[in-house]
């Protein structure tokens, strides 16, 4: 993908639930771009840095941070006549003549933040790299708001792209996160559809996920009888961070067991402590943080079939009026537990998190 940039500006979506490996994939993603000679920014979002003030204050930290790391390395060369070859064009950029598609204060944020780009393009080009790589986790932060006065950092921040791609210079767009992303991007005040490829990170495939199994489990002694591999690979459907705990868990207990194969007898007896930790660490902090009334909606979705969530349905079976219901369906999708797709059709941006719902009503009955 880099290969074609600047000429062909790279800007990547990649989507998915939650446990599926999305940031190990953006890491990897860090590694090849760096490989490539291109310096990159990693940036982890966080709920905060959904406001035009904050996340410029971030970009121009992480920038700063980026022509800081590069600037020796570019005197250097410079000093020693370079290895950087005589054709290469450092990142001039004006906007005398760049009719901004966004007026007000938005617009002369926009501006700063792709100021700041070019400048660390310049610097890292200095350097002897192809440009600068800017990848975001977490990215369905970024909502706009719907109101022309109200706040847009996703629209500054693809509107400061986008016009530097347009110029030529060498930067690369790479946006991660939960399927919200894709349905922000889409209203966004300044999004193209032909801005970004697109991606999907599913989860693995039987044969894969057998192998993220068993491979670890190679030259350490241990091993896994074929009947509880099977029954793991229907627990955990696939999903990573699912395979990870369900063979931590497996490991820990044959220690204190005493046993060297992981079997069905052995499931069996630490199947409850495995779904205490999931629910512990992967699904509770995630309602935990959110307001009584929203923890009560998600409590009556327990008692709705799934999937999808349908907000109709929903509406029934609870004693909030519909209108309330809409509200904090909304709110929930803000909170990034549900995403949206089609009217009032909801999923949960966790996968088991409808089982997960069903334990905890138990637990509080």
């Amino acid at each position: 993908m880099l290969s074609g940039a600047p000429e062909i500006p790279a800007n990547l979506r990649l989507t998915g639930l939650r446990g599926v490996g999305k940031t190990v994939l953006l890491r990897r993603f860090d590694d090849i771009a760096n490989e490539a000679e291109w310096a990159t920014v990693f940036v982890e979002l966080e709920p905060r840095h959904n406001d035009e003030d904050r996340l410029t204050r971030l970009l121009d930290g992480v920038l700063h941070e980026v022509v800081a790391r590069h600037s020796a390395s570019g005197r250097i060369r410079q000093v020693l006549g370079g290895a950087i070859e005589a054709a290469r064009q450092t990142a001039k950029v004006t906007f005398d003549d760049f009719e901004w598609s966004l007026g007000g204060e938005i617009a002369t944020r926009t501006r700063a933040v792709a100021e700041a780009m070019a400048h660390a393009v310049e610097i890292v080009q200095r350097s002897g790299k192809e440009g600068v790589v800017l990848l975001f986790d977490e990215a369905q932060v970024l909502v706009d708001d719907k109101t022309r006065d109200g706040s847009h950092p996703l629209s500054m921040l693809l509107a400061a792209v986008s016009a530097l791609q347009r110029q030529g210079i060498a930067v690369c767009l790479v946006l991660c996160g939960l399927p919200n992303l894709t349905v922000n991007l889409l209203e966004a005040r300044t999004y193209s559809e032909r801005m970004f490829r697109g991606d999907e990170v599913a989860s693995l495939g039987t044969s894969e996920a057998r192998q993220a199994f068993l491979v670890p489990l190679d030259g350490t002694g241990r091993a896994a009888d074929d009947e509880l591999v099977e029954r793991v690979l229907t627990d955990v459907e696939g999903y990573p961070y699912f395979i990870q705990l369900w063979g931590a868990e497996l490991w820990d207990a044959s220690t204190f067991a005493g046993v060297e194969t992981f079997s069905v007898t052995l499931l069996d007896a630490t199947n409850s402590e495995i779904y205490r930790r999931l629910d512990l660490d992967f699904y509770s902090p995630r309602v935990d943080a959110l307001r009584p009334a929203e923890q009560d909606l998600l409590s009556t979705a327990a008692g709705a079939v799934y999937p999808p969530l349908l907000a109709g349905q929903l509406a029934d079976l609870s004693p909030k009026k519909a209108s309330n219901v809409n509200v904090l369906l909304g709110r929930l999708v803000r909170a990034n537990v549900l995403y949206r797709q089609g009217k009032g059709r909801y999923y949960y941006t966790a996968p088991g998190f409808d089982a997960y719902l069903r334990r905890r009503a138990e637990r509080l009955a």
